[in-house]
């Protein structure tokens, strides 16, 4: 039997494998878990800022080297309504009110502006966002999640709800209405 000492074997390569996403993992901003809002968000996605983005200009004007960072994949999701919600609370975070307002369906005229007047200042906004649910009506798939809403610049925070929708493949229905698009909050103004 010839034993092979070019490769390490398989255990060792997969054991070197795990390790290094754990570390990639821990290295992302796990964050305190005690730090995390309590009441109806479970299982939150917050928005604390991967290690992985570059810096820049928040304003999300001149600053095409932040929204590379983004998950522009997201706006195209058909499956997974939380990658929309990643995405889009991920924009909030860095200040893209252009990319963040493509997050929400054209029926809710959501505008960057919009966005601004109520996420902008000199801090910006913690989102976090629990585990929500699917269900189905009238031939369209709604998701609906506890959306909590805290800012660090001394304004209350905001808990409340975030409603997605999209059109369970009906035919002849647009691409637009085929992924998944915010609808409506209960945060917002």
């Amino acid at each position: 039997m010839r034993i092979d000492t070019a490769r390490p074997p398989r255990r060792i390569a997969l054991s070197a494998t795990v390790a290094a996403a754990a570390l990639l993992l821990t290295g992302c901003g796990g964050g305190d878990p005690a730090a995390a809002p309590s009441g109806d968000a479970v299982g939150l996605l917050e928005t604390d800022a991967p290690s992985a983005l570059p810096s820049g200009d928040p304003s999300g004007t001149g600053s095409s080297a932040i929204a590379t960072g983004l998950d522009s994949g997201a706006l195209r999701e058909r499956a997974d309504p939380e990658r929309l919600l990643r995405y889009y609370t991920n924009a909030i975070r860095i200040g893209d009110w252009a990319s963040a307002a493509r997050a929400w369906s054209l029926d809710a005229q959501m505008t960057p502006a919009k966005l601004e007047a109520e996420f902008g200042g000199a801090a910006g906004p913690k989102l976090a966002v629990g585990k929500g649910d699917v269900e189905g009506a009238a031939g369209s798939l709604y998701y609906e999640a506890p959306l909590v809403v805290d800012f660090a610049d001394g304004r209350a925070s905001k808990r409340g709800t975030i409603v997605l929708r999209r059109v369970n493949d009906v035919p002849g229905a647009s691409e637009e209405q085929l992924n998944w698009r915010i609808e409506r909050t209960s945060t917002l103004l």
